[in-house]
């Protein structure tokens, strides 16, 4: 009981010790503009990863994350509500069966929605959330294995998952009744090895993937999941059951890991390769037949983690657009890499964290053209807690 309570008192103390120290080294810094923030939890034991992150209407933000629990084989549902200068007003533990959340956190007729899933029947439950992380109601989709969820314009939004029964990966559009607008399945192979990978993903008994979905700047959607015994990038008008374009990787070693939809017909992409990692943030993809995604031109991104978490936004600073692309760092960084996005040239590089070990988990361009950047961290080795950078348009346009 000692231990557990020095414990506890040393990690308050180091929370208020790095809290204090954010803005100190510059007086003249808005605190809303620009901060560290790492959040405790009243369990310490508590291990808390981060899944997304929205600015609400007042400014502040929506933390979602998943937390292990000791009574099912899924992450439980965390969700937090944190004011304009990252301070933390409150939280909800789902203790219940909904577990597994997945990005994007939703805004669909001005409320706010994510997407998990049902420890028991597996299928799919759309959640709405407050400003204060207070859950308002959820309804049952009918779907299973929720793997990733996107807006599609204001009132309906675009759902990726799995049918185990069918042996297919589900692209769906639904909107906040849980109506379907459309849906096309594609067939992910016959045998167990090939699902395999697939519930290990949802079990964190094996290695996380890059499961994502949205819409093109020519109206296709596309959708990153297994498809003919491999994880592949696909295009689809979701007419039929027949992808328009495959982007094929090395079963699940090999792939495209992130996708920016952008004008033109271009694409900034991320993708990696038994352990190697790849970007360019400016690519023509075709969006009707079929390619390798090792045969895409890029560069070698010699430090970033295998296996990490990799999200790009786009943002205008200046007179220009740029694609921002950050992932996780070898030595356990949060690195933004900046390119020009009309040329894809490399422009800037920028490191964050310190003294503890750092992960992404997601991006957001805020109101005021700053980049909120929402993480994990490992504080004193021990305590796994969310941690919250603010970085404003200032500070980008100094990487310039």
């Amino acid at each position: 009981m000692n231990i557990n309570l020095h414990n506890k008192i040393g990690f308050l103390i180091l929370i208020l010790m790095v809290s204090a120290c954010d803005i100190s080294d510059n007086k003249d810094v808005n605190p809303a503009t620009s901060f560290l923030k790492i959040y405790d939890s009243h369990q310490f034991d508590h291990a808390i990863s981060a899944v997304d992150i929205l600015q609400t209407e007042g400014e502040g933000f929506l933390l979602l994350g998943n937390y292990r629990r000791d009574d099912t084989n899924f992450l439980g549902t965390y969700i937090a509500s944190i004011d304009d200068q990252g301070e933390f007003i409150r939280n909800t533990y789902m203790r219940d069966d909904n577990v597994h959340p997945v990005g994007q956190i939703l805004t669909l007729g001005g409320s706010h929605y994510f997407v998990s899933m049902d420890a028991i029947g597996l299928q799919a439950y759309l959640n709405q959330v407050d400003d204060s992380a207070r859950v308002v109601s959820t309804i049952s989709l009918g779907v299973t294995y929720p793997l990733y969820a996107e807006n599609d314009g204001s009132d309906q939004f675009i759902l990726l998952s799995y049918n185990s029964t069918n042996k297919t990966t589900v692209l769906s559009t639904m909107s906040a009744d849980g109506s379907v607008g459309g849906q096309s399945e594609f067939g992910i192979g016959a045998g167990q090895a090939v699902e395999e990978p697939i519930i290990d993903h949802f079990t964190r008994t094996g290695r996380s993937l890059p499961f994502f979905a949205g819409r093109a700047s020519n109206g296709l959607y596309y959708l990153n999941g297994f498809y003919n015994y491999t994880l592949s990038l696909l295009f689809s008008d979701l007419s039929d059951n027949n992808p328009t374009g495959v982007v094929q990787g090395q079963q699940d070693e090999g792939g495209v890991s992130s996708l920016l939809s952008m004008d033109g017909g271009q694409f900034a992409i991320s993708r990696f390769n038994f352990g190697d990692n790849y970007s360019n943030a400016m690519t023509t993809l075709s969006t009707s037949g079929t390619i390798a995604a090792s045969d895409i031109e890029s560069n070698p991104m010699l430090e970033w983690e295998v296996g990490a978490v990799v999200k790009m936004e786009s943002i205008a600073l200046g007179d220009s657009d740029y694609v921002i692309m950050a992932t996780t760092t070898k030595n356990q960084q949060i690195v933004l890499h900046l390119f020009d996005s009309t040329t894809g040239e490399y422009v800037a590089v920028h490191y964050l964290g310190f003294s503890n070990p750092y992960q992404l988990g997601a991006l957001e361009i805020t109101v005021d053209n700053g980049l909120a950047v929402l993480g994990t961290t490992q504080v004193a080795g021990k305590f796994q807690r969310l941690c919250l950078f603010k970085v404003s348009e200032e500070e980008l346009l100094d990487l310039l």
